[in-house]
């Protein structure tokens, strides 16, 4: 269907990527078979499973490894999105102890207190800050002069999407969307130092045919506080949000009334930090389940998104 029926799927304009998963499977190097020789199909799945597939010896599940595991969307429509917003406004449970309010309506944008403490946020930078694994961030899937801040994924490795702390923060604010864990990206911790910024974007890039389907929410949390500058401001809206230690906000990155449809209200920027250094983590939000498949590592729908 993706290939053969483009313009009813909505895949006319992804013809490259489809074909990593449709054409024949091989090698991409003449050193496949010797690095899997060594194990590095298990030591560096990302590249091996989808660049040395047959040394691999996974082309036929990499040919079913795109199917969408699950066929319940997190969210209904018409109302689903709607409700979920509202409820975060005013069970008295999630109120009183997130003083949640409502910075615009239409589209939502809430913002939260309190969603976790300075010894949280300190576990969750130090995934990344004591083993040095900050690296340069990427606009879509290239470092671009739009941004300029550095990001960590706390994902499978090294332990820390295991870690507790990462385990109880995720949890409460997938409570607050109630979607299912899986559905959820890998938290991106995130830090701007002074004169850092990422300039407009909108966070929903990922094709409603995928196996993980659109990006429905942001959730986005300050992890520090910040002397001056570094505001996160919604462009259309002519909203900015001020970084506080604890500090969320949550945005639809859809259309409540067609999912497939982005809510192109929702562009957004990083602001430059003026003093002081700023730490934050993005948690990304999936109609469908996300992390399943991506754990097989076979399909190219699903590696690890970058923007944001």
């Amino acid at each position: 269907m993706l290939t053969e029926c483009a313009r009813t799927c909505g895949t006319c304009h992804h013809g490259k990527l489809i074909g990593q998963v449709t054409d024949v499977c091989a090698d991409s190097h003449e050193q496949c078979a010797n690095w899997a020789a060594m194990g590095e199909c298990e030591a560096n799945k990302r590249f091996m499973l989808s660049g040395c597939s047959v040394a691999c010896g996974v082309c036929e599940e990499k040919r079913v490894g795109c199917s969408r595991r699950n066929t319940e969307p997190g969210v209904r429509t018409p109302h689903g999105m709607r409700d979920m917003f509202e409820r975060a406004l005013t069970d008295p449970d999630l109120v009183g102890r997130f003083e949640t309010k409502a910075l615009s309506r239409d589209p939502y944008i809430l913002q939260f207190e309190n969603l976790l403490n300075a010894s949280e946020a300190a576990d969750i930078i130090g995934r990344c800050d004591n083993d040095g694994r900050f690296e340069r961030s990427m606009a879509g899937d290239q470092l671009s002069p739009v941004r300029t801040s550095t990001q960590c994924w706390c994902d499978d490795s090294h332990g820390c999407i295991d870690h507790p702390t990462v385990e109880r923060v995720t949890r409460r604010m997938m409570n607050v969307t109630q979607l299912p864990v899986e559905n959820a990206e890998y938290f991106q911790i995130l830090r701007y130092e002074k004169g850092q910024f990422y300039r407009q974007h909108h966070d929903q890039q990922t094709a409603h045919w995928t196996p993980q389907g659109v990006r429905v929410y942001t959730f986005f949390v300050y992890l520090s506080d910040v002397a001056q500058g570094g505001g996160t401001k919604f462009n259309d809206l002519g909203l900015e949000v001020t970084p506080k230690l604890g500090r969320g906000i949550l945005w639809p990155s859809v259309q409540g009334e067609q999912l497939h449809v982005g809510d192109m209200r929702t562009h957004h920027e990083a602001l430059p930090v003026i003093e002081g250094v700023k730490y934050a983590a993005n948690l990304w939000m999936h109609l469908y389940d996300f992390k399943t498949p991506s754990r097989a590592g076979l399909c190219p729908f699903l590696g690890q998104n970058t923007n944001g």
